[in-house]
């Protein structure tokens, strides 16, 4: 037996309660690093090995198996090593000899170092916990600790926390134009810059002395509990000064990237009981935020869980809206500049809602995408602006406008289908390929592998591409030649701003050189006034769309307000 024991690597110990002498092995030895005659074979000797924060669970261990043999004395504490590192050591002994009385007199056993498999579950629990990407505590963490500021709350009063919920605006984007990696970069930098901030004796400390743990709890959100705070001002300090140093751009693999954030705050004034709940409050708090403008904290309100509500109903409604004919298809004109003669039109989707009346696109066109309908909607306006183009060459035939644009979502873009579908449109309303324009934003155009070759196919196609909304993603000019386009739409944002700023004004005349020397075509948005239209037409851009020229307007109404423009055109 004691060669087994021995080939297995074990220590073995035994203690003489009577003689209180302590005997072990060359193995047990070993384990520990002392030389010969070191250590007094006294159980007190022993005794102060073990760590301080072991000894009452080792003497609980000893009386329960001293009372009950079928207690084992089985349980892994921490020895001081010689080198005086501390070891785990697993224990396993039981009483070995009794007097005639009952009472215990020696007590032997078994020894193994478990260091390493301590190590290695210490190792498991930290990536329990931990996020992998960024090693800020996860979501695990920052629920326990919200759980343990809900019950200091129930306990102590005048106790006070905050939870900011923070989500990056645009950080889609990043992950589309430029890749995961430099996304994922991104989100390590957030990461450096929460802890940085976080410290203790920071910028931070007028905001009081109260404890701070950022955690990444998914994708592009992270989470900051505020404990022990004076009240909600601390927490409106510090999502403040969160603002501020977030946005400031981030420089990732030779790319100067801007992404603000958006903060949602739940604190203890307004919390419910789980914590669960206080991130789902917290969260909405959040998209609150995102709604009303984006890079801003909002603090939440309970009547905010009434507007989710009514968020999900309208989601409900959504996605029967297609089957009950509630969607309709409205189409802008598109002029030339100078002359304003038809260049073409573009499809716009719009939902009147039985009870809510005309429901904006800019509310849900985002809650298409979200909910999964956003394909669906797109097929149903690119098939109508198809049958609508072929009514229009029936009813107005050489006034008729020469092309039909439609925005492609970007779950369109990535369907596989998607070629075949704009195929069979157009075989449907028998149009040519080049009488289509489908628009995408750059943000979708310099996406990945798959989404380039699908453009590429409609290219091959003979459909006309055009860049929508250049200027308001991350493609630069210096790449549009990379992009399978054959015309661009400058922003509304850089036309209403054409006479206001130099900046802007700039820019649009570099994007029209470059369009120009690459040959491609170029439409101005959101023209409102003469002046726009006349200035667009003197810098170079090619074509123009905007209130100015016409609304959105029923196919009714374009048919007439094409026939009404037709003396206009002829005298011009």
């Amino acid at each position: 037996m004691s060669l087994a024991v021995s080939g297995a690597g074990l220590g073995i110990w035994h203690w003489d309660l009577v003689e209180d002498s302590v005997g072990w092995n060359a193995r047990m030895q070993q384990i520990l690093g002392y030389p010969d005659g070191a250590l007094t074979p006294r159980s007190a000797t022993w005794l102060n090995l073990i760590h301080p924060d072991d000894v009452q669970t080792w003497e609980d261990s000893l009386r329960q198996h001293l009372r009950d043999e079928s207690n084992e004395h089985r349980l892994s504490v921490r020895l001081r090593h010689h080198s005086g590192r501390w070891v785990w050591i697993l224990f396993a002994g039981r009483a070995a000899d009794r007097s005639v009385q009952g009472r215990v007199l020696r007590l032997a056993g078994v020894a193994m170092d478990v260091n390493a498999q301590k190590a290695l579950e210490q190792q498991l629990r930290t990536a329990a916990r931990t996020d992998d990407l960024t090693a800020l505590p996860n979501r695990t963490v920052m629920v326990e600790l919200i759980r343990a500021a809900l019950a200091r709350r129930r306990v102590e009063p005048g106790y006070h926390f905050a939870v900011l919920f923070m989500d990056f605006d645009r950080f889609k984007q990043v992950n589309d134009t430029l890749g995961h990696t430099v996304g994922d970069a991104l989100l390590r930098q957030i990461a450096r810059r929460l802890e940085d901030s976080l410290r203790p004796g920071d910028s931070f400390a007028h905001s009081g002395d109260f404890d701070k743990v950022a955690a990444r709890i998914g994708g592009d959100e992270f989470v900051v509990l505020l404990d022990d705070i004076r009240g909600d001002l601390d927490a409106i300090h510090v999502a403040g000064r969160l603002l501020d140093v977030l946005a400031a751009p981030y420089v990732l693999d030779g790319h100067r990237v801007t992404s603000t954030v958006s903060i949602g705050i739940v604190t203890s004034t307004h919390t419910e009981d789980d914590a669960d709940s206080v991130l789902r409050d917290a969260d909405i708090a959040m998209y609150e935020a995102k709604r009303t403008g984006r890079a801003r904290y909002v603090l939440f309100d309970p009547l905010m869980r009434s507007q989710v509500s009514d968020s999900v109903s309208l989601e409900n409604d959504l996605r029967q809206a297609l089957d009950n004919r509630e969607m309709r298809v409205v189409y802008q004109p598109l002029l030339h500049l100078p002359g304003h003669q038809l260049a073409g039109v573009e499809a716009l989707v719009r939902w009147q809602h039985p009870v809510r009346g005309a429901v904006s696109p800019v509310d849900f066109i985002p809650l298409a995408e979200a909910c999964g309908v956003i394909a669906a909607l797109g097929q149903f306006v690119l098939e109508t602006a198809c049958q609508t183009f072929a009514q229009l060459q029936r009813d107005l035939g050489s006034t008729a406008p020469p092309s039909m644009s439609v925005n492609l979502s970007r779950a369109q873009l990535r369907e596989p289908g998607l070629v075949d579908m704009v195929r069979d449109a157009l075989r449907s309303a028998d149009m040519e390929p080049r009488q289509l324009v489908l628009e995408v934003t750059e943000s979708l155009a310099a996406q990945d592998a798959l989404v380039q070759t699908t453009l590429q196919e409609l290219r091959a196609m003979g459909v006309a591409l055009s860049l929508d909304d250049f200027g308001t993603g991350y493609s630069s000019l210096a790449c549009l030649h990379e992009l399978p386009v054959s015309s661009i739409k400058i922003d509304r944002s850089f036309v209403n701003l054409l006479d206001k700023s130099e900046y802007h004004r700039v820019l649009i005349e570099a994007t029209l050189r470059v369009a120009a020397t690459l040959k491609l075509g170029t439409v101005a948005e959101g023209i409102e006034t003469a002046e726009q239209a006349t200035e667009m037409a003197a810098m170079g851009c090619q074509k123009g769309q905007g209130y100015w020229f016409g609304r959105p307007m029923e196919v009714e109404a374009l048919v007439a307000w094409i026939q009404a423009r037709q003396p206009l055109e002829k005298i011009t």
